[in-house]
């Protein structure tokens, strides 16, 4: 796969098939590039205040029961976010919803200086929490705009590097901090580096909105409308043209022809027989113009697949664990090794940092295994991942109990493939319910959120006992691949059809 192409290869339906890292190429790369960086952003903000929360609760005097309180409150409101933002991003186009969601999230982010005590820092994370939405989104646009043979990578490079945002905030909020503190001291320093953050997010919202799109094909509304008098045509066709050759392409639902095998694109006179082609082929465009009844029977009904529900579990032991691990990784540090507050916040940003390529690596794998075993090699490259990142993680339970070069090295260790795995899960999800993606990946988002939720009380409750807690997480993860992996069934496709003979 080549990252630096001179051009970009597009298949019949205009989706990119390979990357031009290095351009901002209308429309791919241009949305590809956009996607990451705004959920970057929309991360930075919406875990802008961990870093610096020490010198918080003690201008404050709030008690680390509330800190606790905030953390699990900023990851809950976001399971809400992703749920409601999946379906918009059907209805209006993933580049509008980013728009929205930076908008709203900056808000309260810029207002953080003007709390007063700890349960203004529950409610101000909670609202912040908003901004966790934007991830939904990014993986939205991304699989508009690349095909589904690297559709993997793309979504894993774009949430990835979005995912550095809880690296950077470790590195850009504990220096801005400081660079405020020594002109205005502790107690004002802290209120005005929050506006910093804010800032950012309404001029990327204002970039994204001006400057990108939100398909190959443009603009979502119009070919939403499109969509919409496409069917108006169809429904007024007697049932003798309705059956004639000619015709029956242009107002045939894309459910039907998903059902005789043909890849849909709405709003592109394009179509091609999938029959005989890879499992990845089989991916459909997701349906425009469903009604409110429609979304919400159609909601039931997805949630209700087991693949969905086992992705819903894997993401919530990945970017769950990630999640929880973003709000305590400096604390960690800071306790077992008595660290300063700002150097134990440097050390916590390598594990979002490794963002910048480790769930990259996680689509990697899971487009390599499927050019070879198809969609039984996607759930291979998962079961992979998850077994590694349960095992570094339990290894790191004991790690903390030695120095800390060595706690580090086995943080870079588990901290890589937990964020593997969720690029690994994105390289399946697309797959599950193709027409409706916007749903299945606002389920999914949302149970990374649960799982935070989750293993934010799990830390709560063991602490300052970590090793304990980083025992059970591991054998959580590992437990949950294994078991989940093994039942795991997409588009009929299971990883035992690797041992029937037909890959060999």
């Amino acid at each position: 796969m080549r990252f630096f192409s001179k051009q970009i290869l597009v298949d019949q339906h205009g989706k990119a098939t390979n990357f031009k890292l290095h351009s901002l190429e209308f429309p791919h790369m241009r949305a590809l590039h956009f996607a990451w960086f705004s959920f970057m952003v929309a991360f930075m903000s919406w875990y802008a205040i961990p870093p610096i929360v020490v010198h918080i609760a003690k201008d404050l005097d709030i008690a680390p029961v509330e800190i606790y309180d905030a953390n699990m409150v900023s990851v809950a409101i976001t399971i809400l976010a992703r749920l409601v933002i999946g379906p918009l991003c059907e209805r209006f186009g993933p580049r509008r919803v980013m728009c929205s969601v930076l908008l709203l999230g900056a808000i309260p982010c810029g207002m953080t200086g003007l709390i007063s005590n700890g349960t203004g820092l529950i409610v101000i994370r909670a609202i912040i929490g908003i901004l966790g939405g934007a991830f939904v989104p990014c993986q939205f646009w991304t699989t508009q705009m690349f095909a589904p043979s690297v559709v993997a990578t793309a979504n894993s490079l774009s949430a990835g590097w979005g995912n550095m945002g809880a690296g950077v905030t470790y590195l850009l909020m504990p220096a801005i901090y400081d660079g405020i503190a020594v002109r205005t001291g502790d107690a004002i320093a802290w209120r005005v580096t929050f506006v910093v953050p804010a800032g950012i997010c309404i001029v990327v919202a204002i970039m994204d909105y001006l400057f990108a799109t939100d398909t190959p094909h443009g603009d979502w509304l119009v070919l939403r409308q499109q969509e919409l008098e496409k069917n108006q045509r169809g429904s007024d066709i007697d049932d003798t043209t309705r059956n004639s050759s000619n015709s029956i392409a242009s107002i045939e639902t894309p459910e039907q022809k998903l059902e005789k095998g043909f890849i849909v694109t709405t709003g592109t006179a394009h179509e091609v027989h999938a029959k005989g082609t890879s499992d990845d082929e089989s991916i459909a465009d997701v349906r425009r113009s469903q009604s409110i009844g429609e979304t919400l029977v159609t909601f039931g009904k997805v949630f209700c697949k087991p693949a969905v529900l086992i992705m819903i579990i894997h993401y919530a032991c990945s970017l769950g664990v990630e999640l929880a691990i973003d709000n305590v990784i400096g604390e960690v540090f800071r306790e077992h090794f008595n660290l300063d507050p700002s150097t134990a916040a440097y050390i916590g940003s390598i594990f979002g940092l490794l963002n910048l390529f480790s769930r990259l690596c996680g689509g990697l794998l899971s487009d390599a295994l499927a050019k070879r075993f198809h969609l039984s090699g996607r759930i291979l490259a998962h079961l992979s991942l998850m077994c590694l990142e349960g095992l570094f993680l339990i290894g790191f339970s004991f790690g903390l109990s030695t120095n800390l070069p060595s706690a580090v090295v086995l943080m870079v260790f588990f901290s890589f493939f937990v964020q593997a795995v969720c690029g690994s899960t994105f390289g399946i999800v697309p797959f599950i319910d193709p027409l409706n993606n916007g749903k299945v990946m606002g389920m999914v988002g949302a149970g990374g959120n649960i799982g935070g939720i989750i293993f934010n009380l799990m830390f709560r409750q063991f602490q300052p006992n970590f090793e304990s807690a980083f025992l059970c997480l591991g054998c959580i993860a590992l437990g949950a691949g294994i078991a989940g992996n093994l039942l795991l069934r997409v588009q009929d496709k299971t990883i035992w059809h690797l041992f029937d003979g037909r890959y060999a």
